[in-house]
Order: C-alpha cells, then sequence, then structure tokens
C-alpha cells in the first residue's frame, strides 16, 4: 500500500488530502485500474476523523484493491482558508473538486467511483449524490438531514464571538452567523425530489445519536429511494452520534468496505 500526501485547488484554495493507494506487484504485469472512494469529514472534523476512523476504513479499503482519498475541507485540518468563514456552497465545492482530482489519477477507473461522509460531512455527501450522478457506491455515517434542527439545538450553547462581529463562539470555534444562517436554511432532501440517483447508498447510524437523531438516515431512506437509489440503513443499537466504542467502530468500518467492495 501507498500513502502519498496530494495537493489539489477548490475555488483557488489549496486544499490538502492524503491518497492511500492499493499494492501491486508489477511481476503479475501491469496494475489494473482501481475503483476509488473520496472521504467526507464532518463539523470541526478533518480528513483524519475520530478515532483515525477515516484512517482505517481507507487503509481497509486500499487493502481490498480500491484507492481511497481523504481531504480537508477549506478552513479545516493542514488545507487553505479560515474555519470562520466557511460556507455551505464551498464545502459542496470542495467536494466535487476532490471528485474531480480522484477521477484524473492515474491508475484510477472514473467508471467507479464512491463516496463516504460522516455527520455534516454525509450530508455533503448526498447534496453530491444528488448531482455526481455517475458515483456507483456511497456510505453515509450519522448522516445530517434537517440542519435547521440542529441548529435550533445549538443555539443554547452560542456566546458572543467576542471582538469579532457577525461571529458566533461555538465550543472554542470561530463560527459565523452567516454560516449557521445558511447552514439551518440547507434542505438536502430536496434535492431528490428532481434528481435520479442509481448509485447504491448504504446510511449507518446510531439508535442512540443524540447529536443527530437516527430519524434524519430514515429520512434519507425515504428520499434516496423516491429518486431510484438502492438503500439499506444499518442502525447500530446502542451508538451514539461517533460510534463511541472499539467493537461498534470496527462493524462500521467493516460495513463500510464490504459495502464499497460489493458495489464498486
Amino acid at each position: 500500500m501507498e500513502e502519498t500526501p496530494v495537493v489539489f485547488k477548490s475555488e483557488g484554495q489549496q486544499i490538502v488530502g492524503i491518497l492511500h493507494k492499493p499494492a501491486w506487484d508489477m511481476a503479475r504485469g501491469p496494475a489494473p485500474a482501481h475503483p476509488v472512494v473520496v472521504f467526507f469529514h464532518g463539523f470541526t472534523g478533518h480528513k483524519i476523523e475520530v478515532r483515525r476512523m477515516f484512517v482505517r476504513a481507507a487503509r481497509q479499503l486500499a487493502a481490498k484493491g480500491i484507492a481511497a482519498l481523504r481531504f480537508d475541507f477549506r478552513g479545516s485540518g493542514d488545507s487553505e482558508g479560515d474555519f470562520s468563514q466557511m460556507r455551505v456552497p464551498g464545502l459542496v465545492a470542495d467536494a466535487r473538486a476532490a471528485l474531480a482530482f480522484a477521477r484524473e489519477l492515474p491508475g484510477v477507473d472514473p467508471a467507479r467511483m464512491g463516496i463516504v461522509g460522516f455527520s455534516m460531512g454525509g450530508m455533503i455527501g448526498a447534496s453530491v449524490l444528488a448531482v455526481e450522478l455517475s458515483l456507483r457506491a456511497a456510505v453515509l455515517w450519522s448522516p445530517v438531514a434537517h440542519p435547521g434542527a440542529l441548529v435550533d439545538d445549538l443555539r443554547s450553547d452560542w456566546t458572543g464571538g467576542g471582538s469579532r462581529r457577525g461571529m458566533i463562539d461555538l465550543g472554542g470555534w470561530s463560527v459565523s452567523r452567516a454560516f449557521m444562517s445558511e447552514y439551518a436554511g440547507t434542505k438536502p432532501l430536496e434535492a431528490f425530489e428532481t434528481s435520479r440517483v442509481t448509485a447504491r447508498v448504504l446510511l449507518i447510524h446510531g439508535n442512540d445519536d443524540e447529536v443527530v437523531p437516527v430519524g434524519h438516515s430514515y429520512d434519507y431512506q425515504n428520499a434516496l429511494r423516491g429518486a431510484g437509489a438502492r438503500v439499506k440503513l444499518q442502525v447500530m443499537e446502542g451508538a451514539g452520534h461517533t460510534f463511541e466504542s472499539i467493537d461498534l467502530d470496527r462493524r462500521v468500518i467493516n460495513a463500510t468496505t464490504n459495502w464499497l467492495g460489493r458495489n464498486l
């Protein structure tokens, strides 16, 4: 397996990622073109994600002969930009730029592409599914379907942004009120009312998720089926938003890589 830092541009911003490529014994002849999966992290997350779950999943995919790209959205991790200036259209643009970058990589089969998204990254992934119709498979972990409800729940945690007008201090993160307003008004399910989705989609959600309740995934299941997608919802008993146990982490990663292995 080969793991290489990569850089690409999204709307002029430098986006940083890690590319995982499957090992290949050249004595067997030229390497075949591999499927590729792009990972979308959550709010305040990064390309590693909680308990290195993205790293572990990407390595497991590479061991199965599937390339994987993990990257930081603008303003997060190692990528350019200021987190406080984050906006929803910019995140979608970053996701699509990552897919475009992955599609052009040598040794990749652009007809066999998939995505993994966690939490807000699951919402971004769903938004991408509605427009990137060539995607073959997707796995969404604890995906946000109703951002407005989450923003309402967070309002009690907001404090003033200090000396920065128009900002919110959200647990030490400086977030613009403009972003929170825009995020609250985002309705990802509506995109599937006019879109036709052919990807095979696995939704994984904990039934004890108090951050993004499991009902969000049930609503995605219904919306995606209405758009023509083949969908499976796997509810993890006793799991919270980030799954939060060694056994649950293992089961989530195995379910993810097995789904992508079968459908790419």
